[in-house]
């Protein structure tokens, strides 16, 4: 075995194996992004190791996505703030912008590496049963690539006919074994583009049942997609039912011990999501609520406004008003 393929199993079987029990998305970050230069050194120059390098880039890119986040959410509290700072919504913005592009930038070389290590996706399945896990974070990273580079000003240039590529390379995988991520992949690619999918299948309709099945596994990536493409189209019923049932699941079904990592990623997902709703409502991200695991779920309601002349308690008692005579029905 050459020293290439050394590397890429020890990655997968012994690195990858472990962090992906501990529910740690930073320790995970920021390993990926110290070791991408040191594994790839270990290679051949003629023969990289692939699928460590992507599991390293992949897991590097969500440092990167954090930060983004962070400037978005500061760009959303500039914006609410009276009077609003111009300035800082800008200079917020710009600054996500550039995370968002070196995000891009991390995830797309690890879509990269994931077709040299395993072909062109979505022509064709030569993927190992070993090697399945990074195969299936290729094909998230490669989605990512693309939504983050957009949101960077196309900086990378992640050709647009990724996300269809990825929803036919998810045929390779199975459902029962991942999570139901293969259709929640497939769901987000025909709902990002209108009549990619099979004649007649509803994609909005088929990625929430991949999430909800999802869901049942203790690896809620599926419903984070779900929610990630529901908030990316604008769809705020679609984004706030996905992040209630997340929320709701957390308490129904235990984490799976074996993927304890990717199960605190989808978390991270689905609660900036909701961070998102309630700086545009409250002006701050989602509130702490001690140590209910469903906490980041409890969204804020949208203030309902009254048109002149409604009855704003529809026939019911005026709280406000007079105190009802007691002796108003007594016989006389």
């Amino acid at each position: 075995m050459g020293c290439a393929a050394k590397v890429d199993r020890l990655t997968v079987d012994r690195v990858l194996a472990r962090g992906m029990t501990v529910p740690d998305v930073d320790k995970a970050c920021e390993l990926g992004a110290s070791l991408y230069h040191a594994i790839g050194a270990l290679g051949a120059t003629e023969k990289p190791p692939h699928v460590a390098l992507l599991i390293a880039d992949a897991t590097g890119a969500i440092c990167q996505q954090q930060l983004a986040w962070e400037a978005d959410l500061t760009a959303l509290r500039a914006l609410k703030a009276e009077p609003v700072n111009i300035a800082e919504v800008k200079d917020a913005r710009l600054r996500a912008e550039r995370y968002h592009g070196v995000a891009a930038l991390r995830f797309w070389g690890a879509f990269q590496h994931t077709e040299a290590a395993f072909g062109p996706v979505g022509e064709g399945c030569k993927v190992p049963k070993k090697d399945e896990v990074a195969y299936a974070v290729g094909l998230v990273a490669g989605m990512l690539a693309l939504f983050h580079d957009k949101a960077g000003n196309n900086s990378v240039g992640v050709p647009l006919d990724t996300l269809p590529r990825v929803a036919r390379g998810a045929e390779c995988l199975s459902d029962e074994d991942w999570w139901h991520l293969p259709s929640a992949l497939q769901g987000a690619a025909w709902a990002t583009i209108p009549g990619s999918g099979p004649e007649g299948t509803d994609p909005w309709g088929y990625l929430e049942a991949a999430a909800e099945a999802g869901e049942q596994s203790g690896v809620r990536v599926a419903r984070a997609i779900s929610v990630l493409i529901a908030s990316n189209a604008d769809q705020g019923d679609y984004t706030r039912a996905g992040i209630e049932s997340h929320a709701n699941s957390l308490v129904e079904v235990e984490a799976h011990p074996q993927w304890r990592w990717f199960d605190s990623y989808a978390l991270a997902i689905s609660r900036h999501a909701s961070d998102g709703l309630w700086t545009e409502e409250k002006g701050h991200r989602t509130p702490s609520f001690g140590q209910l695991p469903q906490a980041f779920g409890q969204l804020p309601q949208v203030e309902q406004v009254v048109e002149p002349g409604t009855d704003p308690f529809e026939g019911e008692p005026d709280p406000f008003g007079p105190e009802p005579d007691p002796f108003s029905n007594e016989e006389q």
